[in-house]
Order: C-alpha cells, then structure tokens, then sequence
C-alpha cells in the first residue's frame, strides 16, 4: 500500500510538463558556462586569413553590404582555388571579428542557438507533427539528448569556440537539420504548401548542398532514399511539392563536388581510395562511436529515453516494422560523415570533424532509440492514461539521481570532463581570463600604429578557447595571415624563456 500511494503522489507530481520544464531548465542552465567563458574568446588562424577581405572591405568603408560582397568574391575566389563547399567558403570569409575583435565573442552564442534550435525543430516535427506524440515528452527527449550532443561533446574547441571550423561543420550541419524538418513539414501540409515557402526551403536546400561535404554526402544520401521509396510506392504526386527543395539541393551538392577548387586541393593530399574510404569508415563509425565516445553519459541518454519514446509512441498509428533496417541504416548514416574525409585527406584526425560526427551519432543514436522503442511498444504494449506509469516514473528519477551521483565522481578526477564542467575550470582558476587579457593586450597593439610587432607568450591555453597561435617565426603562415589582418609589416612570439 505505500508504494502505491508513494507511485501516486509521484504521477500527481511528475508530469510530463514538469519534467520538461527541469530539463529545460538544466539544459539552459548547462550553458551559462559556455557562454560566460565566450566573453574571453578571440580570433585565431584561419579567421585572419580567410576573413582578412571582408575585414578590409569593412575598415575601408564600414559598410556592412561592402563586407558581405567581399565575403561573396572570396567565397567565389576559395571555391575555383581551394574547396568547393561555396556557402562554407562565403560564411568562414565573415567572422564576426572581421567587424571588430570584441564581435568574436558571438561565435559560441552562433553555434550553440543554432544547434539547439535546429536539433529542437526537426525533432518536435519528427515527434509531434509525424507521430503525434506529447509535446512535453517530446520536449523531454529534445533537452536530454541536447545535454549530452553539447556537453559531451568531442572536439569541442572547433565545435563552439573557433569560428571558422565551427561555422563550416556545426552552423551548416543546423542548416540540414531545418532543411530536414521544413521537408517533413511540407511533406505533412494537408493543403497545398505556399509558394514562398517552398522557394525558401529550395534556397535553403541549395546552400545546404553548398556546405561542408560531410553533411551534404549525409542529406544527399537521406534524400536519394527518400525519393526511391516515394518512387516504389508511387507517391511522387502526393508529395509534388518537394521535388523543387530537393533538386535545388541536388544542383547545389552537383557545384559543391564539381568545383575546380577541389581538384586543385586533391594535388596536395594524400587521400584513400573511394572503395576503401567507404570500408575504413565502417570501421570507424564501430572505433569511434562504441569505443571512445560510447560513454556512460551516452548509455544512459539511452535509458532514459526508452521510457520517452514508449510513452510517446502510444498513441500514434506507425507501425515502426523495419527496426533492423533502420539501425542498419543509421549506422551507414554515421559511417557517411567520415567517408569523405578519409577519401579527402586519409584521416579524420580533425577534431572538428570528429565534433560533426559526433553530433550526428547522438542524433541517429536518438531516432533509433525511438525506432526500436516503437517497434517493441506497437507489439507489446498497452493503452496506457495520459502521465507517466508508476515505472517510467522510477525509471527517469533513477536517471537523473544516477546521473547527479555519476557527474560528481566523474568531475573531481576529471575537471574537464564535461564542457560546462571545463568551463567552470578554467574560469574559476583565471585561466581564461589571463588568455583573454593576453590577448586583448595584443590587440591594443595591433592598433597602435606600430608596423614590426613582437608579443609575448600566451600566460594560458584554456581547454575550451584556444585553437592555435601564432609563432615565433615572422614568416610562419599564421603570422603574415595576421600581418595582413591588421596592415603590419611583422608579427612574432617573443622567444625570451623567461617571460
């Protein structure tokens, strides 16, 4: 009788909202370390290289229009010299330092918002626009794998904090994610789509197709799929609408691999062959994503979204009868994101890389979850009231203690184990904050008028912000980028010891 009456006072207590407004919360309150150690970032390599014509349009005339046009011709400039992923070119060529030092500190505010609203859109399409499912549970599933993509995450400098790796693999990897969602909504409209609408899902789709090769091989291949099941089952005209999207799309990816800048990179790397760039991928996806990033977090996201996704997926009427098919599918997914690294360079030893696939695992890892949970619930299940049941109740408590317990034992050894927990870290110990003064100090400089500059040593390298630095030789490649950046003649690293 007690642990009957314990089970009800829980579901009077522990709602689906309820538990959607904790997890909300401590997801957003996760961040706050994120952001708060942002204020101490600063520009670094590629951001003074690649952004040095819009920073020059900008100083010459300080119109915006300027700047975004010469981000345009060095865009242009990049994909018939360098790379072909012509909307990752335009949108590195654009730092917010480009405008000003201090506008850096936006990158991380760029790429978390992107990946948490886009993550939250086609999830919240899949969840309840497709299977009509709860939306507080759905909210639930969203923060809980939002948590572990972002604070778990691998390669975490270039994911969050340095501008040009994170605006060419994470922004554009949002892009595809609402490019996905705005696809399934359209898919869903019951009347004729808007034609605005769909012309913006198509330019969407088309700079998607321009972005890092990585995600645009990953939607190229969801979209040929997609299109030969709408073809077996003879749906092309009931789902009209989305051969415009997905042929804009298609025509960008068609620029993007074509481009002669590619041809021209080729020359100077020493990549795999397609066939064994596809093997050693397989490979891979099985090394990385269950040997190093399978992690007790990530198992028990997994627990905890069982119980989600079973209570989400009563009352909706798919049948979920391929569950092999789909895990099968998820994993080449996976496998997908690495293929055209190895096939580019012969490894994915770039930890931004390794962040974008990491992303991608826990997403697929999540609708896989669902998938099979569904599967299982449509054969065993019952109908069940609108809150939880006295076992999911027990089931999410013990995750969020376990995981309070866990984070603790884990973080004393482990400070930068988590990437709000390394914030705190180096916040708290001046790390970040001798960094960004450091640097700051250099900046005044920079802009002092004098030509032949040496600097001293960086005092830090915080965990989360730095990437790189520029060195001792004046000739190094970063150095004469920087040169550049701000009209010096000379830049170096003091070579004294003692300081």
């Amino acid at each position: 009788m007690k642990i009957e009456k314990i089970n009800e006072k829980l579901s009077k207590w522990l709602t689906p909202k309820t538990l959607s407004v904790f997890l909300t919360g401590v997801y957003l309150v996760s961040l706050i370390p994120l952001l708060w150690i942002g204020w101490f970032n600063y520009p670094s390599a590629d951001d003074y290289t690649i952004g040095n014509n819009c920073r020059q349009a900008w100083v010459a005339g300080h119109n915006i229009f300027s700047a975004l046009w010469a981000g345009v011709l060095r865009g242009v400039e990049d994909w018939i010299t360098w790379m072909g992923y012509f909307t990752s070119n335009f949108l590195m060529a654009i730092p917010p330092s480009s405008f000003g030092e201090r506008f850096y500190v936006l990158t991380v505010w760029i790429m978390l918002a992107m990946l948490s609203f886009s993550t939250a859109w086609l999830l919240r399409t899949v969840f309840v626009k497709v299977f009509k499912a709860d939306k507080y549970v759905s909210r639930c599933a969203v923060m809980a794998m939002l948590f572990v993509t972002v604070q778990c995450m691998v390669g975490r400098v270039e994911a969050f904090y340095w501008y040009c790796g994170a605006v060419n693999y994470m922004f554009v990897h949002g892009m595809s994610l609402f490019f996905y969602g705005l696809l399934i909504s359209i898919a869903c409209d019951k009347g004729k789509s808007k034609k605005l609408k769909i012309v913006m899902v198509s330019l969407l789709g088309f700079f998607t197709g321009g972005g890092n090769q990585l995600t645009a091989l990953n939607v190229a291949i969801v979209l040929t799929v997609a299109a030969g099941f709408l073809f077996y089952h003879k749906k092309w005209k009931e789902y009209g609408r989305l051969i415009m999207p997905m042929a804009a799309f298609f025509l960008g990816f068609v620029l993007n691999v074509a481009a002669p800048g590619n041809w021209v990179r080729a020359e100077g790397a020493s990549g795999m062959n397609p066939v064994k760039a596809v093997l050693v991928s397989f490979y891979y996806c099985l090394d990385y994503c269950l040997g190093e990033w399978f992690g007790w977090p990530v198992i028990l996201l997994i627990v905890l979204l069982v119980p989600l996704f079973w209570h989400m997926t009563e009352k909706t009427e798919f049948q979920f009868r391929y569950p092999l098919i789909v895990v099968v599918f998820g994993y080449c997914l996976v496998s997908a994101m690495m293929t055209p690294s190895l096939f580019a360079v012969g490894n994915i030893a770039a930890a931004r890389l390794q962040a974008l696939t990491f992303t991608m695992f826990i997403l697929v890892l999540t609708l896989c979850t669902g998938y099979v949970t569904g599967w299982v619930r449509k054969r065993v299940g019952k109908k069940e009231e609108a809150g939880f049941t006295a076992s999911e109740i027990w089931c999410v408590l013990g995750c969020i203690l376990f995981f309070g317990m866990a984070s603790v034992i884990t973080v004393i050894p482990e400070p930068h184990y988590f990437v709000f927990s390394s914030a705190l870290t180096d916040l708290s110990n001046g790390s970040a904050k001798a960094y960004g003064d450091a640097l700051h100090e250099r900046m005044e400089l920079y802009h002092s008028g004098e030509k032949n500059i040496t600097v001293e040593p960086l005092p830090a390298r915080p965990a989360l912000l730095y990437f790189s630095d520029i060195k001792e030789d004046p000739q190094d490649w970063e150095n004469r980028g920087l040169c550049r950046f701000y009209g010096l003649e000379s830049v170096k690293v003091s070579s004294d010891k003692s300081t």
